[in-house]
């Protein structure tokens, strides 16, 4: 990757860094900085179109997560979409989609969380496919989908009679599509997250990405083996840059206050060491454990995070201080994707239990 390029991307993110603090409720959308990712050739690089290795995308989550984490985040979900589009067989018949995904003209979601984790005790399918001439329709509501309002594609998963699964890329603007304007949350509102009702919404074969076959998201297929990337480690990427925006603020503040030199020396041992250790793990070979590398960074978040705050004092609660943002940030990770052993190793720690 070229010295311009690196330049460029030095200026993209202090550019979201510059913006971060504007996307607070549902009505602050970031599509400026969207569109600024898709016109720098990050999206692209993100999703696997320019020859980008598993490292410089890590890398590259990394520090847009420290500039900007909501605007990082619905990056994610939008190359959740635009990956599982490039590896599909469909990929050739919708290059102009992929383009304008990959740009950032067109902004994509996903709503696939109802098929691993979201509902799934309930008795039957919270979004069922049935047969059509020429397709499938689709019935039911998508509990969660980051950008529900405002984005243009959202790849579905839904379940059919026969117990087998699709991935279906479902046009926004499609009738009987009905989007939630945003869920109120105590931070990351602006990714309007939000469910989506679908009723009798028909999308054509060519629109289908995966299946139909029993379990569709658990690797045998084709779309989903190949837009895996860095699997999980996308989000402990995310994780450790918004600790590195706390821990920006941190050493800015040891400038003035030699009693925090120390605290900041610890802080970034920690997180030079597991920065490493994510990059290593973007390796084919790796041996490294993702659920304890989750654990790291969501405890070594929650802690920089708090250290902020209490460094910033009074003032880290007043609404337009970055401090609180970020502490009101790294509760996210608490909750999202986050595997049940992650989740325990957690509370075992804030209990604890950790040594018993």
């Amino acid at each position: 990757m070229d010295q311009n390029f690196e330049t460029q991307l030095a200026n993209l993110e202090l550019a979201l860094y510059e913006r971060a603090s504007r996307w607070r409720t549902v009505n602050d959308w970031p599509a400026e900085s969207l569109l600024s990712c898709g016109q720098a050739g990050v999206l692209a690089g993100l999703a696997g179109m320019s020859g980008w290795s598993a490292l410089r995308q890590v890398q590259t989550l990394i520090g847009l997560a420290r500039a900007d984490l909501v605007t990082t985040f619905i990056i994610t979900q939008h190359l959740g979409a635009l990956k599982r589009l490039i590896a599909s067989d469909r990929a050739s018949e919708q290059a102009d989609i992929i383009e304008a995904l990959s740009s950032g003209r067109s902004i994509g979601s996903v709503g696939i969380s109802h098929l691993t984790t979201s509902r799934r005790h309930l008795d039957r399918p919270v979004v069922t496919a049935s047969p059509a001439d020429g397709g499938l329709t689709l019935d039911g509501c998508i509990p969660w989908v980051t950008g529900a309002s405002q984005v243009d594609w959202i790849v579905v998963g839904a379940t059919l009679p026969d117990a087998t699964e699709v991935l279906a890329l479902v046009d926004a603007n499609t009738a009987g599509l009905q989007p939630g304007p945003g869920a109120k949350m105590i931070a990351m509102e602006a990714s309007c997250t939000d469910a989506v009702h679908l009723n009798s919404v028909f999308v054509p074969w060519l629109s289908i990405l995966a299946g139909p076959e029993l379990n569709v998201l658990s690797g045998g297929s084709r779309a989903v083996k190949k837009s895996s990337g860095a699997g999980g480690l996308q989000t402990s990427a995310l994780a450790l840059g918004l600790s590195f925006a706390a821990l920006r603020f941190l050493e800015d503040e040891a400038t003035r206050r030699d009693n925090l030199l120390g605290i900041v020396e610890k802080f970034s041992a920690e997180h030079t060491q597991l920065r490493q250790r994510i990059e290593s793990a973007t390796e084919p070979d790796s041996a490294v454990d993702l659920a304890e590398l989750r654990t790291q960074a969501n405890q070594l978040v929650q802690r920089t995070t708090a250290a902020a705050m209490t460094t910033a004092k009074g003032a880290g609660l007043m609404v337009d201080h970055p401090v609180g943002r970020y502490c009101q940030q790294a509760f996210f990770f608490l909750v999202w994707s986050c595997p049940q052993p992650v989740a325990d190793a957690h509370l075992c720690e804030m209990a604890g239990l950790m040594d018993a």
